[in-house]
């Protein structure tokens, strides 16, 4: 999703001195020599030039406007009715600008703004904006780098596609009668992050599963088992009842224009008697729909916040163990990815199993039913482990080595993961079903975090 950017150009005009914005930049050189320019062309040729030179090394899906040019505050005014077509302004601050000015006409504009004085030059940027003045105004970020503009630019292409982002509610999600789930508060969601819930009730999905044609099911089933490493437990019969589901999703999904749902599985298989379908939640998340079981919405929404970081598919499980002494943790679940190294890499290979989350209940590989799969995740692998806060005020997260993967009874892909301090992220768990993604994406969490206004803390 393209994001739309106002470049600023603070230039001023000759004879400025009298006003609050004036021609007298100063550029910093590599020696460390300063060059000062008082002339207003050659302050705005100076600038355009650098502009264009963002421009050639920005290069994620960014729409630069027509650039706003202050010669006068009146021209800081104007800007303040343009926040409607621009996701943010770019605002190039070689000096010469009343801080007074800013403060009053520009930096509480209910729109981001990166500041930007010129490359690994920040001298004239922090007259302005010390790191004080930047804790006053969290829409206001201080580049270093094109790097820097190029990491906000896809911050805020993360900030948009939240915005235009609906998760289905399949089955019940009500966080009154449930109290594992959570759910978010849907007003509070949709004027925090803009993502939009849209319900569907278990008996309508039933009555979608059931329309669909029993051959279009059985070749997805005969697709997935000549896929898979190997067909352990489930029936032709398991296999072809999740295709149908996974089949029905994507009906769902395509009629909505949904981009997650968060299954409520639970109530589909003890209400409905359907069998455990965690492996079609599975192929969603390779397939890039983040979708999230045992109705847990949260975790879907973190699910679908990481996918829109990382691009990869996310894992959930539940937090079954953790060792203060040697700083691990076991996360466990079904619906396990294949390309958790990213979409554009090979699959993991995938053993087609049973869950052990219906009866007949054991505590032997023998039971069970459905079907889910085992994948041998990466030892060795940097992970980001993360949950958003129901009230959407607060995101803990760790980064993490996996150093155990292993099958286990009723979830069957178990990860332990070694993190800086596994008792102190037990305390600020936000819930059971924590979300891992291949990737240390702490940075780019902390930066979405202050976009959307939450805390974020980094364990």
């Amino acid at each position: 999703m393209q994001v739309k950017v106002r470049p600023v150009l603070i230039v001023g005009r000759e004879g400025g001195f009298t006003t609050r914005v004036m021609p007298w930049h100063v550029y910093p050189q590599t020696n460390g020599q300063l060059e000062v320019t008082t002339d207003a062309e050659t302050s705005r040729a100076r600038i355009e030039s650098l502009h264009q030179e963002v421009m050639a090394k920005v290069k994620s899906d960014v729409v630069f406007l027509d650039s706003a040019l202050v010669q006068e505050e009146g021209d800081l005014i104007a800007l303040r009715k343009d926040t409607c077509e621009a996701d943010a302004f770019l605002v190039y601050l070689p000096g010469s600008i009343s801080h007074g000015a800013l403060e009053t006409l520009f930096w509480d504009l209910p729109i981001p703004i990166i500041v930007f004085s010129g490359e690994y030059t920040p001298m004239m940027g922090l007259y302005y904006l010390p790191v004080e003045e930047r804790e006053h105004h969290p829409n206001v970020t201080f580049a270093l780098d094109t790097r820097e503009i190029q990491y906000q630019m896809r911050l805020l292409g993360v900030k948009k596609r939240l915005r235009n982002s609906k998760i289905i509610l399949l089955g019940a999600h009500q966080r009154e009668t449930s109290f594992w789930q959570f759910l978010p508060e849907p007003e509070i969601t949709r004027r925090k992050l803009g993502v939009e819930f849209i319900p569907l009730s278990g008996a309508q999905f039933v009555a979608e599963v059931d329309q669909i044609e029993e051959a279009k099911a059985e070749a997805i089933a005969q697709q997935w088992m000549a896929s898979a490493k190997e067909v352990a437990e489930p029936s032709p019969d398991e296999v072809r009842e999740a295709a149908a589901m996974y089949l029905a999703l994507g009906a769902v999904l395509k009629r909505t224009g949904a981009q997650a749902v968060s299954a409520g599985c639970l109530e589909l298989m003890y209400a409905f008697n359907r069998r455990p379908f965690c492996f079609a939640l599975a192929m969603l998340r390779d397939e890039g729909i983040p979708a999230g079981c045992e109705g847990d919405a949260t975790a879907t929404l973190t699910m679908l916040i990481l996918d829109y970081i990382a691009n990869r598919p996310a894992y959930m499980g539940n937090l079954v163990r953790v060792e203060p002494k040697e700083n691990l943790l076991m996360i466990s679940h079904g619906c396990s990815p294949s390309k958790m190294a990213g979409r554009e890499q090979p699959a993991k290979p995938y053993t087609l199993v049973r869950s052990h989350s219906y009866p007949p209940f054991t505590r032997v590989i023998d039971g069970g039913a459905g079907l889910t799969s085992y994948v041998e995740y990466d030892i060795g692998q940097e992970v980001t482990i993360t949950r958003i806060g129901a009230n959407l005020d607060r995101m803990p997260a760790a980064k993490g080595e996996i150093i155990d993967c292993r099958d286990t009874i009723c979830d069957r892909t178990a990860i332990t993961v070694r993190v800086k301090d596994a008792r102190e992220f037990f305390h600020h768990a936000t819930g059971n079903h924590q979300v891992v993604v291949y990737g240390n994406y702490l940075r780019e969490l902390r930066g979405l975090c202050q976009l959307l206004n939450m805390n974020f803390l980094e364990i």
